[in-house]
């Protein structure tokens, strides 16, 4: 047996290509629960597809479902999609979460959350970006009783009233601050240098014949920086090829921090936004208080921090800790080799974690051909 830990959209793809895989784990939990439900995704349509050895397209889905293409994609969409793959495509998927995962002789042992202990010869790790989310100081010793991040979503009438601030300027940062003040929440978004709204380049935005050829030319794919570096994101071992200081330079501009356009309505006039500071203490009382470098304060209810996702494999509380110590990183990032397999041999790392060897590819959907193909091939081997 293989374990593939996460049934995400990479978790789900490289089952698809394993015929002795069982996935563990609720399927696309992440969307489902720590997603705005009535989000639009920025991927085009083509780019949100599943990879299966053959089939299992968002079209085939589409096709055999008399679902009408729609974009933005809406959300539901792809969850509905993500589940009737789930239902073709994967021979054995196990909702139990795996609890423990440690050395074996020939290979693993594998504790899930429902009891069972199986035997595996290798794990893929696909837990997308939920465990490794940072918290920088002064919160990473606060989290709790008012800190929290802020993927962890909460129920509206646990923002409605309250004083909230918003850590960070990327999507989880923005969608968080919108939602809460859609709630009835007094928002303020704290940013260390200012909010960045991507332009409207969206694949759907009505353009003239030549208008439409010159952006597929400049944007053969959305979301993912500006031309000419953007089609570099699309051959993963070219950019696997390149220098580490490079690799590392073109992640941070291809991924700059940054907005939705459709987000923009939840934001504008509705979340106060201050830009070019950042919290220095952080105190705790009646309320939290927030000491910013700039030497002013803000008392309030509750702190989100949408402050971006850093790899740690200790945070991976389910691995053993002789296989979190065989995990050796450079730069903080995991070192894979090409097919995806780390240091301690037995395990594999696709979406997030392979970014600093892979690029941007391996956080978005568009990824997860490359990766199931390339893993199902180094474990059919």
């Amino acid at each position: 047996m293989i374990a593939v830990v996460g049934a995400g959209p990479f978790g789900l793809s490289v089952a698809a290509h394993l015929p002795e895989a069982r996935v563990f784990g609720e399927p696309l939990r992440t969307w489902r629960k720590h997603m705005p439900q009535d989000m639009l995704l920025r991927s085009a349509w083509e780019e949100t597809s599943l990879s299966a050895p053959a089939g299992g397209t968002i079209g085939d889905f589409a096709h055999a479902t008399g679902t009408p293409r729609r974009e933005p994609l809406p959300l539901q969409t792809f969850l509905a999609y993500g589940d009737w793959f789930r239902e073709r495509f994967v021979r054995d998927a196990d909702p139990n979460d795996v609890a423990r995962i440690e050395p074996a002789p020939g290979g693993l042992r594998i504790t899930t959350t429902g009891g069972d202990e199986l035997d595996a010869r290798a794990a893929v790790i696909a837990v997308g970006v939920m465990p490794f989310a940072h918290a920088p100081e002064p919160f990473a010793s606060a989290l709790g009783d008012g800190v929290q991040l802020a993927t962890e979503r909460l129920p509206d009438h646990e923002l409605t009233g309250r004083r909230v601030a918003v850590i960070g300027g990327g999507q989880n940062a923005l969608e968080s601050a919108g939602i809460a003040a859609r709630a009835g929440a007094d928002v303020e978004l704290l940013v260390r240098s200012r909010v960045r709204w991507f332009a409207d380049r969206e694949p759907e935005t009505p353009r003239g014949p030549i208008g439409r050829r010159v952006y597929r030319l400049a944007y053969p794919a959305v979301g993912y920086g500006p031309p000419p570096l953007n089609r570099i994101v699309l051959h993963p071992d070219l950019f696997a090829a390149l220098p580490a200081g490079v690799r590392l330079a073109l992640n941070r501009r291809l991924l700059r921090a940054g907005g939705s356009p459709w987000l923009r309505s939840l934001v504008d006039g509705k979340v106060r936004v201050t830009e070019g500071v950042a919290v220095r203490s952080l105190e705790r009382g009646d309320a939290l208080r927030l000491v910013l470098d700039d030497g002013s304060v803000r008392e309030v209810d509750l702190v989100l921090l949408g402050t971006g996702y850093r790899f740690d494999a200790g945070k991976l509380s389910f691995l053993d800790e002789r296989l979190a110590r065989a995990v050796r990183t450079e730069r903080d990032w995991p070192i894979l080799d090409r097919t995806f397999r780390s240091t301690e041999r037995r395990l594999f790392f696709v979406g997030y974690p392979a970014e600093y060897r892979f690029g941007p590819i391996s956080r978005f959907v568009l990824g997860a051909d490359f990766t199931a193909r390339r893993v199902g091939a180094a474990l059919r081997a």
